[in-house]
C-alpha cells in the first residue's frame, strides 16, 4: 500500500492542474493556433507554475490563492451557453480541489461563490432550483464533512505518532536511567571495595610467630581507625587464636589524649579475649608529651620495637 503525506498529495495536485493547462495549450494550437485561448491559458500556467513552485518553497497561502484564482477563473470565464442551459455541474470541481488542497471553509467558500455568480449570470436559472439547490448542499455538505473526517483522522494520527514517540523517549529514558542505576551501583560496589581495602592497609595485621600478631600504625589515629583498628585486631586475634598482640606506633605522627585513650581501650579489648598486649616504637618524644598529659600506660606493657617484643615472647 503506497502512504503519501499530505504535502505529497498538494504537490501532486498542482502537478496535475498544471499538467491539464499544458494539455489544453497542446490543443490550442490544433489544427490552427486559437490566440484568444492560447494567451489566457498560458497566463494561468505561469500563475499556477508560479504558485507551485511558491509552496515548494515552503509559501503555505499558495495552495488558498490557487483556490482562489481557479474559482474565479470559472465563474468568470465559463461560457454562458453551458451555464444557462442546465445546472452545471462544474460547479463542483473547485470544491474538490479546495477538499484536496485546504480545508473545510474553502470548500464551502468556493462552492458559494460558484453558485452565486452562475445564477448572476444566468439571472437565476436552473441555479435557483430547489431541487438543484438540494443536490448540491447535499454533495458540498458530503464534501465537507468528508474533509473532517480526514483532518480528524489526520490528528488521531499525528497524536498517534506523538504518543509513540513519547513512549518510546520514555522507555528510552528508563533505560539510561536503569543504565546508569547499574554503573552508579558498580561504583558503589568499587568504591567500597577499595574503602575495605583501605581499612585493611591502614589497620594491617601481621603474623610474627605462632600466636604472636603485629600491629604497625601508621599516620594520625582519630575515632574512626581506631575503632577500625580495634575491630580488626579482635577479628584477626580471635580467629588467629592470638596470644600476644604488638601495637608498634613508631609511625604515629603525632601522639595526644585521645590516641592515648584509644590504645588504652583497644589493649583491654585485646585482653578480654586472652591476649597479652604489648606496645612498641615509642620514641623519646612521644614518651616526653604523654608524661606532660598525664597520660598512663601501667596497664600496657611497652618496649622498643617489636623486635625485642617478639624475643621476650620467645
Amino acid at each position: 500500500m503506497i502512504r503519501l503525506t499530505q504535502r505529497q498529495i498538494h504537490h501532486g495536485t498542482f502537478g496535475l492542474l498544471n499538467g491539464l493547462g499544458l494539455f489544453a495549450l497542446t490543443v490550442a494550437f490544433f489544427p490552427e493556433p486559437q490566440w484568444l485561448t492560447i494567451i489566457p491559458i498560458i497566463a494561468g500556467l505561469a500563475f499556477g507554475g508560479g504558485l507551485w513552485f511558491a509552496y515548494w518553497r515552503g509559501w503555505e497561502p499558495a495552495r488558498p490563492l490557487l483556490i482562489v484564482f481557479l474559482t474565479l477563473v470559472v465563474a468568470l470565464g465559463m461560457n454562458e451557453q453551458f451555464l444557462e442551459s442546465r445546472f452545471n455541474h462544474v460547479i463542483y470541481t473547485i470544491p474538490a480541489l479546495a477538499l484536496v488542497l485546504t480545508g473545510p471553509v474553502w470548500v464551502a467558500s468556493s462552492a458559494l461563490a460558484l453558485l452565486a455568480a452562475f445564477a448572476i449570470r444566468t439571472g437565476g436559472g436552473p441555479y435557483l432550483n430547489p431541487f438543484e439547490l438540494v443536490t448540491f448542499t447535499l454533495i458540498i455538505g458530503g464534501m465537507i464533512f468528508s474533509r473532517l473526517s480526514i483532518d480528524n483522522a489526520q490528528r488521531l494520527e499525528a497524536a498517534k505518532r506523538e504518543a509513540e514517540e513519547a513512549r518510546a523517549r520514555a522507555e528510552q529514558r528508563e533505560r539510561d536511567l536503569a543504565a546508569q542505576a547499574e554503573e552508579l551501583a558498580q561504583r558503589n560496589a568499587e568504591q567500597q571495595r577499595l574503602l575495605e581495602l583501605v581499612s585493611v592497609l591502614e589497620t594491617p595485621t601481621i603474623a610474627l610467630a605462632e600466636g604472636v600478631l603485629l600491629a604497625p600504625i601508621v599516620g594520625a589515629l582519630d575515632t574512626r581507625r581506631a575503632q577500625a583498628l580495634t575491630a580488626r585486631l579482635l577479628n584477626d586475634a580471635s580467629a588467629q587464636r592470638a596470644q600476644r598482640v604488638i601495637l608498634d606506633i613508631s609511625g604515629v605522627t603525632a601522639v595526644d589524649t585521645q590516641v592515648a585513650q584509644a590504645l588504652i581501650q583497644t589493649a583491654r579489648a585485646l585482653s578480654l579475649l586472652g591476649c597479652q598486649v604489648t606496645l612498641t616504637g615509642i620514641s623519646a618524644t612521644v614518651a616526653m608529651t604523654l608524661t606532660h598529659l598525664g597520660v598512663a600506660l601501667e596497664s600496657i606493657h611497652t618496649v622498643r620495637s617489636p623486635q625485642e617484643a617478639l624475643t621476650q615472647t620467645q
